[in-house]
């Protein structure tokens, strides 16, 4: 994975549920789909479930993008 996307996946993480949806509406608006419930949910592979085991055992890892950080990021 990217610096990018992990960096991203980390601002998801911690960003509150407007936050979150507000990004979930810009998504929608640029990479809109025919169908998104077409879309095919896929597990988490060792490499996603190794991340998250970091994420949740590192004590000073409570936010690693700001809400200002992913929407430099998106514009």
């Amino acid at each position: 994975m990217s610096e990018i996307k992990a960096r991203l996946m980390g601002a998801i993480t911690v960003m509150d549920e407007e936050a979150a949806r507000r990004l979930w509406n810009m998504i929608e608006r640029m990479y809109s789909a025919p169908d998104w419930d077409a879309v095919e949910e896929e597990a988490p592979d060792e490499i996603d479930l190794a991340m998250i085991r970091e994420i949740r055992e590192d004590p000073d890892c409570t936010a690693l993008a700001s809400d200002e950080e992913v929407r430099a990021l998106l514009n």
